[in-house]
C-alpha cells in the first residue's frame, strides 16, 4: 500500500512539474518582458528540485543522506556567494573607483553573512522584542532573497534568448564617456548594434541607428555625439543612417526621445534597443511600460562588473514594483505580530 501511495505521489509531482514548465514557456513565449516570468520559472525550478529530491529518496539507497548533503552544499554555496560578493566589491573599488554603486556588491555580501548571525542571536535571546526583531530580520532577508531570485529568473533567460525583431530602427543606450571618448562598456553596446544592423541587412532591411545619450555634468560633450562619431568613423556605418539623440538624461528619455527621432524619419513599429546584457531586461521593462513593443539586446560586459551592475538593476526594478513588494511582505508582518503576542502571553 505504501509503495502505491509513493507512486501516486511521484506521478502527481511529475504532472505538477510539467504543468509549471509548460505554463512558464507559454507565458515567456507570449511576452518575455515581464517580471511574472521570473515567478513562474522559480516555481518550475522549485517543483523540479522537489520532484528530484522525492525521486532520490524513493529510488536510491541513503536517499536521506544525499538530501542532507544537498542542503549542506546549499548552505556552503550561500557562504561562498557572500565571500565572492565581498571580493567583488573590493575588485570594483580597485578597478572602477570608490562610489556607492561600486561598493554595492561588497555591502550585499556582508549583509548576506551578517543577517543569519544577527537574526539567530536575536531569536535565541528569547526576549519578546528580540524575537520580534530576529523574526522580522529573517523574514525580510528571505523576502528580499526571493525577490532577487525572481529578478534573476526573469532577467537571465531574457538575456540568453533575445528576440530577433525584423525592424528598421535600432536605439543604442548611452553610458559614461572617458575624456569625451567612447568607453569599453559603451563600445560593446555600439558593436552589438552594428551586429544587429548586419543581421537586418541580410534580411533586406536597412535600419536607422539612433545612439542616445545626453551630456553629463562631468562630460565634455553629449554621449550620443561621441557614439555617432564611433559608429561612422570606427565602425564604418553610413553617416546618413545614423541620427544622434543628445538630450536624454535617463533610460526613459533614451527611449522616448529616440522614438521621436525615428518617427520623424518615418520609422514606425517596434525597435531593437542595444545596451549591455545586464541592463537588457530593465530596458525592455521600461519600453513595455512606455507602450513600446521594443526588444532589448545586450553586448558583453567585463565579468567583475556584472555582480554590482546586476544588483543596481535589481534595486531599480524593485522601485518599479515597490507596492507589490510591500504588499507581499504584509503576511510576514502579520506572522511577526502573532509571534510577539504569543511571546508576551507566555512570558
Amino acid at each position: 500500500m505504501t509503495g502505491r501511495v509513493e507512486e501516486l505521489g511521484m506521478l502527481g509531482s511529475l504532472i505538477g512539474t510539467a504543468f509549471w514548465w509548460g505554463l512558464y514557456l507559454l507565458v515567456f513565449h507570449r511576452d518575455r518582458r515581464r517580471v511574472r516570468n521570473g515567478v513562474l520559472l522559480l516555481i518550475a525550478l522549485g517543483s523540479s528540485l522537489s520532484t528530484l529530491g522525492q525521486l532520490v529518496q524513493t529510488t536510491l539507497p541513503l536517499g536521506d543522506v544525499l538530501v542532507l548533503a544537498a542542503v549542506l552544499l546549499e548552505v556552503l554555496g550561500l557562504v561562498g556567494l557572500a565571500v565572492f560578493m565581498v571580493w567583488n566589491g573590493l575588485t570594483m573599488v580597485r578597478k572602477e573607483g570608490r562610489s556607492l554603486g561600486n561598493l554595492l556588491s561588497g555591502f550585499a555580501g556582508l549583509a548576506l553573512l551578517a543577517s543569519p548571525v544577527v537574526a539567530g542571536a536575536l531569536l535565541f535571546s528569547l526576549h519578546p522584542l528580540g524575537l520580534a526583531a530576529g523574526a522580522l530580520l529573517a523574514l525580510l532577508t528571505l523576502h528580499v532573497g526571493l525577490a532577487f531570485a525572481v529578478f534573476l529568473c526573469a532577467s537571465i533567460p531574457y538575456q540568453l534568448f533575445p528576440k530577433q525583431l525584423p525592424t528598421e530602427g535600432i536605439i543604442v543606450h548611452g553610458s559614461g564617456l572617458i575624456r569625451g571618448k567612447v568607453s569599453p562598456l559603451l563600445r560593446n553596446r555600439l558593436d552589438r548594434a552594428v551586429a544587429e544592423r548586419d543581421r537586418l541587412l541580410a534580411l533586406g532591411l536597412d535600419p536607422l541607428l539612433v545612439p542616445s545619450g545626453g551630456q553629463g555634468e562631468d562630460e565634455p560633450r553629449p554621449e550620443g555625439e561621441a557614439m555617432a562619431e564611433y559608429l561612422v568613423e570606427e565602425a564604418g556605418m553610413p553617416a546618413e543612417r545614423v541620427r544622434a539623440e543628445t538630450a536624454s538624461r535617463t533610460t526613459e528619455e533614451n527611449l522616448t526621445l529616440s522614438h521621436r527621432i525615428l518617427e520623424e524619419a518615418g520609422v514606425a513599429g517596434p525597435c531593437i534597443v542595444a545596451t549591455s546584457r545586464y541592463h537588457a531586461f530593465r530596458a525592455a521593462l521600461l519600453a513595455r511600460s512606455l507602450g513600446y513593443a521594443d526588444e532589448a539586446v545586450g553586448g558583453p560586459t567585463a565579468f567583475y562588473y556584472v555582480p554590482s551592475a546586476t544588483l543596481r538593476e535589481f534595486i531599480a526594478v524593485l522601485t518599479y514594483r515597490k507596492v507589490w513588494f510591500a504588499v507581499s511582505f504584509l503576511p510576514a508582518l502579520g506572522l511577526v505580530a502573532l509571534m510577539v503576542r504569543a511571546a508576551l502571553l507566555y512570558a
